[in-house]
């Protein structure tokens, strides 16, 4: 399976240790790649959203999953049987916006639209969380004891 996250924007320099850990530990299950795409450069929200919109849609593979607050909560029991149901060479993207957030035409082709949280989260701090429920997800496909109920 090839997953690929793709983020706008850099990872925060405090993360960075900890995304490399759990990029690490997905190696084994799958062939995965954090893509950055640039932020947009408008001065209004609005039309960076749009600049990203382009960025993201060009780059995200059909059937993208889009983190969003709007989105389903999923516990990650759920995750783990999305990943499942994959077919063993499927390509799998999942999108986070900006500091925006995204354009709805990104929501509109978006597969599915997941939210982490009904909080809402800098989008730096949302990358480290998706590494490691992607993890999560397949270590319970596993039965790995890292998932504790």
């Amino acid at each position: 399976m090839k997953l690929r996250l793709l983020v706008v924007g850099r990872g925060s320099r405090e993360l960075a240790e900890f995304e490399s850990r759990f990029d690490q530990r997905l190696r084994p299950f799958a062939d995965f790649q954090v893509v950055e795409l640039p932020e947009g450069r408008a001065k209004q929200p609005v039309q960076r959203k749009q600049e990203e919109a382009k960025q993201i849609l060009t780059h995200a593979g059909k059937g993208f999953i889009l983190f969003d607050e709007r989105g389903a909560l999923l516990e990650s029991v759920k995750w783990a049987a999305h990943l499942e149901r994959q077919a063993g060479n499927a390509q799998l993207d999942f999108v986070i916006g900006g500091a925006d957030g995204v354009a709805d035409e990104v929501r509109r082709e978006a597969a599915a639209c997941w939210s982490l949280s009904k909080l809402t989260l800098p989008h730096q701090l949302v990358r480290a969380i998706v590494l490691e429920q992607l993890y999560r997800a397949f270590t319970i496909i596993q039965g790995h004891p890292y998932h504790r109920v």
